[in-house]
């Protein structure tokens, strides 16, 4: 009589490899430690690459919640068929940072980590970076610069680096700098080293959070710090770590947004409730632009002072979300395709908060590795859901 154990096959590694594919990336990293056959395999780079091209099929929205210096993450399923689904279930919540823990303010999100940065005020202040990763509270703190300026977080691709690109203000009024410096994540000894800018640029940079695609990181500078002023686009080479700045349109009176258009960069301007254009910056190097305008259909939710542009996703959609959540929450979708508009209510997240958003979040085993970041007890996340927002009635 023979016994389950002498019947049973051993479990083939391609199936393991797609099953593990569909998990999230909190899961994986629990089984690459429950066996060395599974660890030796989660391991590999083309598990690593296959994880990343299944999540890039599966995005979703990331919501970074404020109120009183304390941050709250969650994140759902970005929309992706049903264009009638006018309710979407409650959002993942990851962690919280609670406001004695991480008094800072919010710059940005690149490559699933997010930066927020304490700009110093005068130089007897210091300008102080916290990179985190909002699923896992896995984090690296850069070290302080004792200089005026706004850093931006990058990434380059083929090297599968972050860096930390400070530019440097502090004699600006007296002249340009053309020294600025830069961080590299996860090289051991985190130190600044200075770079020199070989073009001419504005170095009154916006306040903006930038944007990284492909390898580049691009934000938007001006002649002066009043308008009405010239603008450009920086572009900054994450690898290579060069200078290049680009002719651009740029309507200060109207709500403007760099986002990334179908892996290029894009400056959208928001006029009022019902006229939008996007810019799209088609060759880097000719510097020309393609541009195209749109009527948003009649509705009564968007309004630009109320609403952000959380970016537009790969499937060629706008996605406007609300920026607090006080009473009903809703995330728009605008598809540039069809010109039709489609609001989706969020239920779940917690009452009064103040919003930032963004699309296309993607989970990447790459970052999850901890190769950038660590954790540690003094950031002491909260990992219990908070109360949810109630409905009115």
């Amino acid at each position: 009589m023979s016994t389950g154990e002498e019947n049973s096959a051993p479990i083939p590694n391609d199936l393991i490899v797609q099953i593990f594919s569909r998990l999230p990336a909190e899961s994986v990293a629990r089984c690459r430690c429950l066996s060395k056959l599974w660890g030796s395999i989660l391991h590999r780079p083309f598990f690593t690459e296959l994880f990343l091209t299944r999540s890039w099929a599966r995005p979703r929205l990331l919501f970074a919640l404020k109120r009183e210096d304390a941050w709250s993450f969650y994140s759902l399923p970005q929309r992706q068929h049903d264009l009638h689904d006018k309710a979407s279930p409650p959002p993942d919540f990851h962690m919280k940072f609670p406001k004695d823990i991480i008094s800072l303010e919010y710059h940005g999100f690149t490559s699933g980590l997010i930066y927020f940065s304490r700009k110093s005020i005068t130089l007897k202040s210091q300008e102080e970076t916290v990179i985190c990763e909002p699923r896992t509270g896995q984090y690296a703190t850069v070290p302080k610069l004792l200089r005026y300026g706004k850093s931006f977080l990058g990434y380059d691709p083929i090297g599968k680096q972050f860096k930390v690109l400070f530019m440097d203000h502090t004699d600006c009024v007296t002249h340009c700098s053309d020294v600025h410096r830069v961080l590299t994540l996860g090289n051991g000894i985190m130190e600044w080293r200075k770079i020199k800018c070989s073009c001419s640029l504005f170095h009154h940079v916006m306040d903006d959070e930038g944007i990284c695609i492909n390898g580049v990181l691009y934000f938007a500078s001006k002649q002066r710090y009043y308008f009405p002023c010239d603008v450009k686009i920086v572009c900054f080479d994450v690898r290579s770590e060069k200078f290049k700045s680009i002719d651009v349109e740029w309507d200060s009176s109207w709500y403007v947004k760099l986002v990334n258009y179908k892996g290029k960069v894009g400056v959208i301007t928001w006029k009022g409730l019902c006229e939008l254009s996007i810019s799209v910056l088609e060759d880097v190097e000719k510097q020309e632009w393609s541009k195209y305008v749109y009527t948003l259909p009649d509705n009564s939710i968007l309004d630009s002072s109320k609403y952000s542009i959380a970016g537009v996703t790969a499937r060629g959609e706008i996605v406007f979300s609300g920026n607090f959540t006080s009473g009903p929450f809703y995330v728009v979708y605008f598809s540039l395709e069809s010109k039709t508009l489609q609001s989706v209510e969020i239920q779940g997240l917690e009452k009064d908060h103040g919003v930032c958003a963004y699309v296309d979040l993607v989970e990447d085993l790459n970052v999850n590795d901890a190769k950038y970041l660590k954790s540690s007890p003094r950031l002491n996340v909260i990992a219990v859901r908070p109360k949810p927002q109630e409905r009115k009635p």
